[in-house]
């Protein structure tokens, strides 16, 4: 269910007429979502959901108690301002308790489309049947899921902080494999935009993959120059920025730490050539301006030139130390260079090509060392072509690493990756020397 911005604040406040408590913030989200979704070349389901949750959290001093409901009669409302208020009474005092914001001030929001709030069953059918028809067409096999999204959120707290934004999202993912069960392709690609949505050509691409990723040829583990195109490019810059956390760094239990107490701010750790930032305003992943308790997220740059220029930090550790608090961003910038991966591959005299990443977790948090596997296309690249498909790998490596080893880039590209589906991410496809493949996978 969606509300206007009157709407939600009238609701809001009527909430909060039957507040005590010392302090309060509520958190009022609702969405409407249409899905297809199609396996072995057909279409098997068509899905509507809407939603409206109210998140209630009361505070009596520095004691904190939350309460979520989905019933808005007056009874309920009632009762889950009582029941938070309660729960705070019973909680012990929060030692990083935070009074909430006053009014803020806002970047510019762009993550709202008429285009896809207003998407008909008659275009959200065409995505997929081109799909079906070629993948019937040439002999593979597809499933996917198309999905088309508007979600408001907004925020009333008790020292006189509203916020409102409205977006959209729509989304296609789909994959591809052949019917001997040795190659396989897979695509997800979303925009706050639809129209920016370019399904023939993914079409094209994941199904040409996957037959071109069929019978890989085994070789051996070891360390590569690599090709991550910008799937896997992706997850590897944002679980960079999972690390770059102030905190950690500041008490001696990160990567960012420096002996002795302090951080790496202003070292050069990446590649000259890394320049990465988030921007909630840029138009080529545009996100909500502002957190769950209404702190507005920034523009803030992370690397310049590979200079660490900042890490994020919340509200408690930027009082506690005396510095800016940097939110963690909702969305992540990298600029890339003007080649298209066609060219990175063809100045290439020797690399192995990965499609994406699935299943990382971290193996050791000092060196953000990371591990996972390959899938759904890994490729040699020989002489500037693609000379033929191989086994998927396991890998032992740091996003860290992948920065510092940088020695190309393409154009970057609305990207997502298998552990950062939610976040807006815009990166180029990377070209890095000394990428640890640890063992094969005999997945596809």
């Amino acid at each position: 269910m969606i509300f206007d911005e009157n709407d939600a604040r009238r609701l809001l406040e009527k909430v909060s007429k039957y507040s005590t408590a010392d302090s309060f913030v509520m958190n009022l989200r609702g969405s409407n979502s249409y899905n297809l979704r199609f396996a072995v070349n057909s279409v098997t389901t068509d899905g509507f959901s809407d939603s409206l949750s109210l998140t209630i959290s009361s505070s009596f001093g520095k004691k904190t108690g939350s309460v979520s409901l989905n019933k808005f009669d007056d009874e309920s409302i009632q009762s889950a301002v009582k029941n938070s208020e309660e729960i705070a009474k019973l909680s012990p005092d929060s030692k990083e308790f935070m009074p909430p914001l006053g009014p803020q001030t806002y970047l510019t929001a762009n993550n709202y489309s008429s285009g896809t709030e207003n998407i008909n069953s008659e275009k959200r059918a065409s995505y997929l049947s081109y799909l079906i028809d070629e993948s019937i067409k040439k002999d593979v096999v597809s499933a996917g899921f198309f999905e088309d999204e508007v979600v408001f959120t907004s925020l009333l707290n008790s020292n006189g902080l509203y916020v409102y934004n409205k977006g959209t999202r729509g989304g296609l993912s789909a994959t591809s494999r052949t019917k001997d069960g040795t190659g396989s392709g897979r695509f997800e690609k979303s925009y706050v935009d639809i129209n920016k949505l370019e399904y023939k050509k993914l079409t094209d691409w994941v199904i040409d993959r996957s037959i071109l990723s069929k019978n890989p040829a085994e070789i051996k583990p070891g360390h590569y120059t690599v090709i991550l195109e910008p799937a896997a490019a992706a997850d590897m810059v944002a679980l960079c920025l999972d690390f770059m956390s102030s905190r950690p760094a500041d008490e001696g239990r990160s990567y960012f730490s420096i002996q002795g107490g302090g951080n790496k701010i202003g070292e050069e750790l990446a590649d000259k050539n890394v320049f990465m930032y988030s921007n909630p305003s840029d138009i080529n992943a545009p996100s909500v301006p502002f957190t769950s308790e209404g702190m507005p997220r920034i523009n803030t740059v992370w690397f310049e030139n590979g200079i660490l220029k900042n890490l994020h930090r919340n509200r408690f550790w930027a009082e506690k130390t005396g510095k800016t608090a940097i939110p963690f961003p909702s969305n992540l910038i990298m600029n890339g260079s003007d080649k298209s991966l066609e060219q990175l591959i063809n100045e290439t005299d020797y690399a192995i090509l990965v499609t994406r990443f699935w299943y990382i977790r971290t193996v050791e948090q000092r060196t953000m060392l990371l591990t996972g596997l390959t899938r759904d296309g890994v490729f040699e690249i020989k002489d500037g072509k693609i000379n033929r498909p191989v086994k998927n790998f396991r890998f032992n490596e740091s996003p860290i690493n992948v920065l510092k080893n940088l020695v190309d880039m393409s154009k970057p590209e609305k990207a997502t990756g298998s552990e950062n589906e939610t976040m807006q991410i815009y990166v180029p496809a990377l070209k890095v020397t000394d990428f640890n493949f640890s063992s094969l996978s005999d997945a596809i």
